[in-house]
């Protein structure tokens, strides 16, 4: 109650050192213009699978930080992303 499942898998992931990956935001929509989630369900639930044990923290932080600063909402800045290869959504 009061805790939601992002909140919870911080504690576990940085509080703990439990292998969580918390999923925000920026994470959802990094994940899903790389075709990697496709917006329905739990993006916990779909993206887990494909984190290496280990690098939860790591990926973690490195996405949050690309979905802030180049895989913006509006205006994306797709020229200066180092994952523009492999995405689908590129725009140039």
């Amino acid at each position: 109650p009061g805790v939601g499942r992002k909140t919870a898998a911080i504690v576990m992931l940085f509080g703990l050192g439990a292998p969580y990956f918390p999923v925000d935001t920026h994470i959802k929509r990094v994940t899903k213009r790389l075709g990697l989630w496709n917006g329905r369900g739990d993006p916990h639930d779909a993206l887990a699978p494909l984190i290496p044990r280990g690098r939860e923290s790591e990926l973690h932080l490195h996405l949050i930080r690309l979905g802030r600063e180049v895989c913006r909402p509006r205006s994306p800045r797709c020229g200066k992303c180092p994952l523009a290869d492999l995405c689908p959504s590129r725009g140039d």
